[in-house]
């Protein structure tokens, strides 16, 4: 079945130092005390690929661009780049680790709509491939 490879997670501002958390093909692990940003990292990973908003912990403050690396199936690599309480995501065809000031290749809103294939979780299924249409028939008895 093909996936997609995470390659990084990453926190971009002009005013802040970029704060990367770099994923191995094989397994990261993520650990450290509490109250260290464990679980931050997982929220930011599902809001970069669609949940609707990130609760911004004070060490994000000030960071206006979140961008996340993917490597495709046919190993071409995306950056998702979406600012903290946005609903769009720019799409860039290209791995991109630092603050982005270009144009992006797509943009599209984050919110999923049957209705429309303009939003980033069809982007993604058709990038897997995964978007085909099914049709389910039925099986004859007899």
């Amino acid at each position: 079945m093909p996936s997609l490879r995470l390659l990084h997670l990453t926190f971009a501002g002009a005013e802040r130092e970029t704060a990367q958390v770099t994923f191995d093909p094989r397994l990261t692990v993520v650990y450290g005390a509490s109250d260290t940003g464990k679980s931050f990292v997982t929220e930011a990973i599902d809001y970069m690929l669609g949940a609707q908003q990130l609760n911004v912990i004070p060490e994000a403050e000030g960071y206006s661009q979140i961008l996340l690396g993917i490597a495709l199936p046919d190993e071409t690599v995306i950056t998702l780049v979406r600012a903290p309480r946005s609903g769009r995501i720019s799409i860039y065809e290209r791995d991109l680790r630092s603050l982005v000031y270009q144009a992006p290749d797509l943009v599209l809103p984050v919110r999923h709509s049957s209705r429309s294939p303009k939003n980033l979780s069809r982007y993604l299924l058709e990038r897997l491939p995964l978007c085909q249409p099914w049709v389910r028939r039925p099986v004859p008895r007899g």
